[in-house]
């Protein structure tokens, strides 16, 4: 999955009333998307309307710009709505949160309510249900498949229910589960009677207007606007679902989401404004993503301020949404490419994505090593304090923590990595599992790190200068001594090492950088080269 940057792409700029989003979103979104297939359509809401950027088009062979209007996948984006709809049913008497949800899927009088009772509404949107992130029956190798969930339906998730169920962990730990929010939507449509998108749309779709909203369901027609989903550069197939629905099947747009946002902060009156607060309420802690979780959302304090999020992806396509409750400011980010945006989207806020400690592990030599899930994209695991920090190709670093042997969870990202052993007792491969999906990859060895060499003070004297990326995010290389420092705009400055005349890396982070040279022989640019992205920037003195 090669996530490099592949071409500038026309943008689009709407204000809807007077919202003031950060006066940079347009820069930091072309700078996101510089060289992506597809596009991205962005919505920031504040007390003051709503503003919307968008940049990029369908594919390479369709040129219709993306607009606010563009229907994109959201992935698991979609647990946030089920869990909405269980709000909103606890609150008409349809349903209890703690009721089992065999009672609604099952016959009453079934053997197996009993062994299935303990499985609430409550820990199935809290993901303490202790069910797996997949179903067992879905299918050998569901990373395989280009369409996974398309042919899982009701009877193959009872099924499932009534294995997994009587043995689930219940209340042990938050582990992330897809089945878990499958089954809990498939309940609530059973409790009311209906299909589940008969029930969404019923209670939660409508009442809140989004008109252009709807879910993927298998055999329907897609949306003309749907943009087709990119992975590493090619198009991939739009995701479709039956019972898993619930778990990931929404299509939304960024005006859609505008409206949204805005009803969750209280800018617009709106029927379900008791259930959306009833959302919001922090339910438990959330190891695994560095905070707590509501009915449905992800909840990060900071700085005396609470962030509500849900991330959300399918095969080639990108979802992030974000509240800062106490600014009254929102975010989201849509894209038909499967190229992570959280980073940019709590940047917007003014936040950090949660980042809980990590854990010391006892054994972390044994899994470090490079993990290649496709010749051009792997997975490197690595050391740092006893701990295991993890990177994908084109992605920032991500903590690892051990939440039974040889399984661990990554933090701040709804995913797990097991380790496989091999008859030596050796790690020999890994599995991501992630998105309802689980890939393996073989292990092999990490590349070196960076030999460093020594250059005179004289010959340092070349580099130093300024190199905007973009016009809001500047490399500032001054000389001090016999070394050469780095200061990024808005960060700390830090030391680079030179491997090679013109080459440096550094040691505080994964990230190179290389100076090039003109005609004359005289330093002209530079280009950062970190998570996987090669950033280019010319000399301006």
């Amino acid at each position: 999955m090669n996530r490099f940057f592949r071409c500038l792409l026309p943008l689009f700029f709407t204000v809807l009333c007077a919202a003031k989003p950060p006066a940079d979103v347009q820069a930091r979104l072309d700078a996101f998307n510089r060289v992506q297939s597809g596009g991205v359509a962005l919505v920031w809401v504040d007390a003051d309307g709503a503003a919307f950027f968008t940049t990029g088009k369908f594919a390479a062979d369709d040129a219709r710009p993306i607009t606010p209007d563009t229907q994109f996948e959201l992935g698991s984006v979609t647990k946030v709505f089920t869990a909405l709809l269980l709000a909103e049913s606890e609150r008409l008497g349809k349903v209890s949160r703690g009721d089992s949800a065999a009672r609604y899927l099952l016959p009453a009088g079934d053997p197996a309510q009993d062994a299935l009772a303990k499985i609430t509404l409550l820990s199935l949107t809290t993901h303490t249900s202790g069910l797996p992130r997949l179903p067992g029956n879905i299918g050998a190798a569901p990373d395989a498949n280009p369409n996974p969930y398309a042919a899982y339906d009701r009877v193959a998730l009872v099924a499932a229910l009534r294995t997994h169920g009587p043995v689930a962990p219940v209340g042990r730990a938050f582990a992330y589960s897809n089945f878990g929010a499958s089954v809990l939507g498939e309940a609530l449509a059973a409790a009311w009677g209906v299909e589940y998108a008969d029930a969404l749309a019923a209670h939660v779709l409508g009442p809140l207007g989004l008109k252009a909203t709807s879910l993927g369901m298998t055999g329907a027609p897609a949306s003309a606007d749907l943009a087709p989903a990119h992975s590493a550069g090619r198009r991939v197939p739009n995701w479709t679902f039956q019972a898993c629905a619930p778990a990931g099947a929404l299509r939304s747009t960024a005006r859609d989401m505008a409206v949204f946002l805005g009803a969750v902060l209280g800018r617009s009156g709106t029927p379900l404004r008791a259930a959306i607060d009833a959302t919001l309420q922090p339910q438990r802690t959330a190891e695994e993503l560095g905070g707590r979780i509501g009915l449905g959302w992800f909840l990060d304090d900071e700085a005396g301020r609470q962030i509500a999020w849900h991330n959300g992806a399918t095969a080639g396509s990108h979802a992030f949404m974000a509240i800062d409750r106490k600014s009254g400011h929102g975010v989201a980010i849509l894209s038909n490419n499967d190229v992570a945006s959280e980073a940019l989207g709590f940047s917007l806020l003014g936040a950090r994505p949660p980042r809980p400690a990590p854990t010391a592990v006892k054994n972390a030599a044994d899994y470090l090593g490079s993990y290649h899930l496709t010749p051009g994209f792997a997975i490197d695991i690595r050391e740092r304090r006893g701990a295991l920090v993890g990177q994908c190709t084109g992605q920032p670093p991500f903590a690892m923590r051990e939440i039974a042997p040889d399984r661990f969870a990554l933090v701040g990202v709804p995913a797990e990595i097991s380790f496989e052993r091999g008859a030596d007792g050796r790690v020999a491969a890994l599995v991501l599992h992630q998105n309802g999906r689980d890939q393996r990859a073989p292990r092999g060895a990490l590349p070196p790190p960076p030999k460093e060499v020594a250059l005179r003070p004289e010959q340092l004297t070349e580099y130093p200068g300024t190199y905007p990326i973009a016009p809001t995010f500047v490399l500032t290389v001054t000389q001090e001594g016999v070394g050469l420092f780095v200061q990024a705009t808005g960060q700390a400055k830090f030391p680079v090492f030179a491997s090679a005349k013109d080459e440096f890396f550094y040691k505080v982070v994964e990230a190179r950088i290389t100076f090039q040279r003109g005609a004359d022989g005289k330093i002209s640019g530079l280009t950062l080269h970190q998570n996987g992205r090669d950033l280019p920037a010319a000399r301006t003195r």
